[in-house]
Parts: structure tokens; sequence; C-alpha cells
């Protein structure tokens, strides 16, 4: 997921933006969310779950502080690589700003048109997601369609898939969220490479993911503390897919 992060201090185009974001990312289909929105720039910079190049600032450069969104800017290339920064602002004259501080501002969008600054936000969400998946190279994903969005997610940062208890819908579990989509497990198997394995009619597992094996229970514990279950008929399969993939 790429999380937005918005700094501007004026409270009703802070909101106006906001929405305008939220709305873009539902409209597009964005694996996208507006994690913080805010007008002190102190939040930003103290803010303490960031994921370097997971992260979209969209910064406005008069903060009425002691500090303005350029120098923020700056320390958030510092701190943070790979992140996307985009200046939202009336001040098209402080562009030559972006480069004095070497920030590599991703986009520079001015406020003044209505109906442009919209279409703006929308085309640099879209290119900044999709710069954001070309980052992964080669890494599998799986996307998964739901009823809000369309979702990419890592084969590395899924832990299992269960059979959800709504009608025809499987429910995805990472570490930090939950999914719920339209299919089966039968038809998500043959999706999935070998480090997926089936290991009850209402389980696959990531076996990459495994912490531990309760034999006595067949309960699987996995790395975030979450649990799913082995049938005793799938027990010894996934022993086995266990053991092939830590030699891998």
């Amino acid at each position: 997921m790429l999380n937005v992060y918005i700094c501007e201090d004026n409270k009703l185009q802070r909101e106006q933006l906001e929405r305008i974001v939220t709305h873009s990312i539902i409209k597009q289909k964005l694996d996208m969310k507006v994690a913080l929105s805010t007008g002190e720039y102190r939040d930003i910079v103290n803010y303490p779950r960031y994921e370097g190049n997971s992260s979209l600032f969209m910064l406005d450069i008069d903060l009425k502080a002691d500090m303005n969104g350029i120098q923020l800017a700056e320390i958030l290339r510092d701190k943070y690589a790979d992140c996307f920064i985009v200046f939202v602002t009336t001040h098209s004259e402080l562009s030559y700003l972006t480069f004095q501080y070497k920030v590599e501002a991703f986009d520079f969008i001015i406020k003044d048109n209505p109906e442009q600054f919209l279409a703006r936000v929308e085309e640099c969400l879209r290119k900044a997601y999709e710069r954001y998946l070309k980052r992964g190279g080669d890494t599998q994903r799986i996307t998964i369609e739901t009823d809000e969005s369309i979702i990419n997610v890592k084969y590395e940062d899924v832990l299992f898939f269960e059979t959800s208890s709504s009608p025809h819908k499987i429910k995805l579990h990472e570490r930090n969220r939950q999914i719920e989509f339209y299919g089966t497990l039968k038809e998500l198997e043959k999706q999935l490479d070998d480090r997926f394995y089936r290991c009850h009619k209402a389980y696959i597992v990531n076996v990459n993911n495994i912490k531990e094996i309760d034999k006595l229970k067949r309960a699987v514990h996995m790395i975030n503390g979450e649990t799913c279950y082995v049938s005793f008929r799938c027990y010894n399969g996934l022993i086995k897919a266990l053991m092939i993939e830590n030699e891998r």
C-alpha cells in the first residue's frame, strides 16, 4: 500500500485536498490511503510509522510556521530517500527552490484553477502509484479486486488465506491488515507458487511466514501472532513443503 501524508496549514484547503485525494483513490481503485492529514509540520516530522518507499507526501510550501514546506521536504528526503514528494501550493514562483534544496519533487501542483487542480491531483496519484509498483521489480504479486479497489499484494507479505464467513468470499491475512474478496481457495491455488500450501479445506498458508506449528492442536502460528490450522490429512504435506522452502 502507498500511504499519503498531507501537510497544509489552511484547514479548509487541507480538508478539500483530503477529500479530492480520497475520492481519486476510490475512483481509480488504487491501493492507497490518506494515512495522515495535518496542518502542523511537526506531525509529519515526528510521525512514527513511515516506510520510505511506500510514502507520498503532499506539502504546502507556505506553512505559516518557522519551517516552510521545502525545508520540510529536505528533512523527509534525507530520512526517506525513496519517498514521493509533491508540492501543492499557490506559489508557483517558488518552484526553483525545490532544485536549490535538492528535494527531487515528484510533482508541483498549483491550486489556482479548481478544475485543473482536480485533474492534476488525480494524474499525480496515478503516476506515483504506477512508479511505486514498478519499484517492486520482479517481486511476485497477487492482484485482488474488492468492491472499493484493486489491490496488488506481494506474495511475501501474505500470511494465509481463509474462507470467509461471507458467502463466496476469501479473506487474505497480511501482517497488518485483512482483505476480503470474491473467489474460492480452489481457484486461488492455481495462481500461487510453491511457497503456498493448502493445509486445510479452509486455509492456504504461506510456509515462509510460519513461526511454529503446534503438533498436538495442529495450530499453525504465524510471524505476526495470528493462527490458522492444518488438517490431520495435510499435516505431513505441510511439513514437507516447509522443509523444501527452508532449503531454498
